[in-house]
């Protein structure tokens, strides 16, 4: 998948879904599913046009990414996608007025089609929305599909409902919404190094600033590395059995043999298993590990 940057321009004929896209969850895919449909009918290239950096900032200096721009990245490529065009949303592109966002789009991208919801915004205070680019795009003969709301057991997916179920820590419907286990991704950094001691490696998570924490406990898991899948048991949160008050993820892998500090990996949530506690000993709480890890 080709990553188109701000001093680029893609001069093939190209059909652009437009949005945020900051968790990929089912009405997204539907999104996507179109903008890819769109681009076969009209021998073009697919694309998606999404921000670069927390946007979220701009508004709400506490709120974090459902998924960081590198994770959307890998969502994209493995949805065969052909473009990635970002967009760091800066003071100079939230005072563009919506005829400017709109020319400057244009003047970079030849677009053949462009998809986006029905709830798309763009341009200062929003001003921007579905009905106007239809209008502007009719006068260029340009064709505009507006996806509608997917529902979900009645209820509407969005990215405020799966950050809703990631904070209550409901991975099972999280991963329903999303249609595929969310996940973290990061460098493996040198932890307390006790892991070994209880007969299994840890590895704990450097992981972006931007990046909401879901709720704290410990989770069912699969950890992937070097091409391999491994099942896992991974911690949120503090440890207070060790007396540390610090917020760190720890994944804790059903593999001897593993050495993985400085790789990168992806770690997939299956489920919710407990709260975190605090044991009367660290030989307690490895056997609940254990315990933990044959589920």
């Amino acid at each position: 998948m080709k990553e188109i940057g701000n001093a680029e321009s893609l001069k093939e004929k190209t059909v652009l879904g437009m949005g945020f896209f900051d968790s990929v969850h089912t009405g997204h895919r539907v999104l996507i599913d179109t903008v890819k449909e769109t681009a076969r009918k009209l021998n073009a290239k697919s694309a998606v046009l999404t921000f670069s950096n927390n946007s979220y900032k701009q508004f709400d200096s506490e709120s974090k990414l459902i998924y960081t721009y590198r994770e959307r990245c890998l969502l994209f490529d493995e949805l065969g996608l052909d473009c990635v065009i970002p967009f760091e949303f800066d003071c100079k592109l939230k005072q563009k007025s919506r005829e400017e966002f709109l020319s400057d789009l244009f003047g970079r991208i030849n677009i053949a089609g462009i998809v986006c919801g029905y709830d798309y915004k763009f341009g200062k205070g929003g001003l921007g929305d579905a009905e106007y680019l239809k209008a502007v795009c009719t006068e260029k003969d340009i064709p505009v599909t507006v996806v509608q709301p997917v529902l979900q057991n009645g209820e509407r997916v969005s990215s405020t409902l799966v950050k809703e179920t990631l904070r209550q820590g409901n991975i099972k419907k999280a991963n329903a919404l999303l249609s595929v286990p969310y996940f973290m991704t990061g460098k493996v950094i040198h932890g307390r190094g006790v892991g070994r001691f209880y007969g299994f490696p840890t590895a704990n998570l450097e992981f972006s600033s931007d990046k909401m924490l879901i709720k704290s406990g410990v989770y069912a898991t699969k950890t992937i590395y070097d091409g391999k899948i491994r099942k896992s048991v991974t911690n949120i949160g503090d440890k207070p059995t060790f007396e540390e008050q610090s917020v760190s993820v720890e994944t804790l892998i059903k593999d001897e043999n593993a050495d993985l500090y400085g790789k990168e990996i992806k770690i997939e949530f299956v489920d919710f298993l407990r709260d975190i506690k605090k044991f009367s000993s660290p030989q307690e709480l490895a056997d609940r590990i254990l315990k933990d890890l044959e589920y």
